[in-house]
């Protein structure tokens, strides 16, 4: 087969690919993904009071007024990360200028919060960020021309900035995720005023700190 011929079966087959992916007529939706957003990992207690934080800048932003609140208590047998986060965000809203009370009888609004902890059965772990092959090929480049290099003992400076580079766009790689959705609600009686959640990545070997009193749930083929 000349090349003439075969260019002519590529484009063939490339127009039929395209044309497949075009088909607006199919018998089930096609599968297509988010566009890509970025997403926080919490990884230290540092971590859970910039949430705080953030959280208790947003309830007294969107409050008029000032009035008294009552946070909802955290007990001995509540996780690690809830009785840590209703400390946190107890002195975030303080330090945001809210009046917070002791006793909910005295307080005109109350705050909740709920922590739900999501497990993907895949063992999910973040890809490497955008790079990352390109350095590995970069650096297996210059360590395969080492030997035409004058001075040898240079070459160890682009390697070890290589190296330095790839780990750094490897970090979020190497351990599996799972997620935890904070959701925080503020309610005047029956009446619910406002009703906030994040979402953040977590560690495997963090869930420990959040699943106590947490509802879990698994995502199956995710």
């Amino acid at each position: 087969m000349t090349r003439y011929h075969q260019l002519i079966c590529f484009a063939l087959l490339a127009g039929c690919a395209l044309g497949a992916c075009n088909n607006r007529y199919q018998a089930f939706p096609r599968a297509v993904t988010f566009a890509g957003v970025e997403q926080e990992v919490a990884r230290s207690a540092a971590h859970w009071n910039l949430m705080a934080a953030n959280e208790a800048s947003l309830i007294t932003q969107q409050m008029e007024a000032s009035p008294s609140l009552f946070v909802a208590q955290a007990d001995d047998t509540d996780s690690p990360f809830e009785q840590a986060y209703q400390r946190l965000l107890t002195a975030q809203l303080l330090a945001a200028g809210a009046n917070v009370s002791r006793q909910p009888g005295t307080a005109g609004l109350r705050l909740d919060y709920d922590i739900m902890v999501v497990n993907h059965d895949n063992g999910r772990s973040l890809r490497p960020r955008p790079g990352f092959f390109s350095t590995a090929f970069a650096i297996a480049a210059i360590a395969g021309n080492v030997p035409n290099w004058e001075d040898n003992e240079l070459a160890i400076i682009p390697l070890a900035l290589g190296l330095d580079i790839l780990s750094d766009l490897w970090r979020d790689a190497r351990e599996t995720m799972s997620e935890v959705i904070v959701t925080t609600t503020l309610h005047d009686g029956d009446r619910l005023l406002r009703s906030d959640a994040r979402i953040y990545y977590v560690r495997d070997a963090d869930l420990a700190n959040y699943q106590t009193r947490g509802k879990t749930f698994d995502v199956v083929g995710s």
